[in-house]
Parts: C-alpha cells; sequence; structure tokens
C-alpha cells in the first residue's frame, strides 16, 4: 500500500509489523526499512538547503481549524 505521505506510509508499514506472520514479516520489514532510508535522504536535503542558506520549504500540507 502506498499512501501520499511518507510518514503515512511509514506508520501504515509499523502497524503491518505488528500483524505481519512470521512469513510475511521480513518483507514488510525491507519495505519499512526502505521508507526509512527516504525519509532520512529528504530530511537530509531539507538540511543542507537550510545549512546552505536556501528558503525555507514551503509547508505543502493544509492546515485544519
Amino acid at each position: 500500500m502506498f499512501t501520499r505521505r511518507l510518514d503515512d506510509r511509514i506508520r501504515f508499514l509499523c502497524t503491518q509489523v505488528g500483524s505481519a506472520s512470521s512469513d510475511e514479516l521480513e518483507a514488510v520489514l525491507q519495505e519499512l526499512l526502505s521508507a526509512i532510508h527516504e525519509k532520512i535522504e529528504r530530511l537530509r536535503g531539507l538540511a543542507t538547503g537550510q545549512l546552505l542558506g536556501g528558503a525555507p520549504p514551503k509547508e505543502r500540507r493544509t492546515l485544519r481549524p
């Protein structure tokens, strides 16, 4: 299952780890590891932009009242 936001995908995979059978566990953990690596790379890019004087990233999510 791919969701729109990476954080949602990571949360979903974490819940899958708890309910996965021993046969499915390895595949779910590999997917979770991949998603975490992707998140880290995105954060590195944001940090690099901030440290090198780039403009702060725009908030793409809408704020709910």
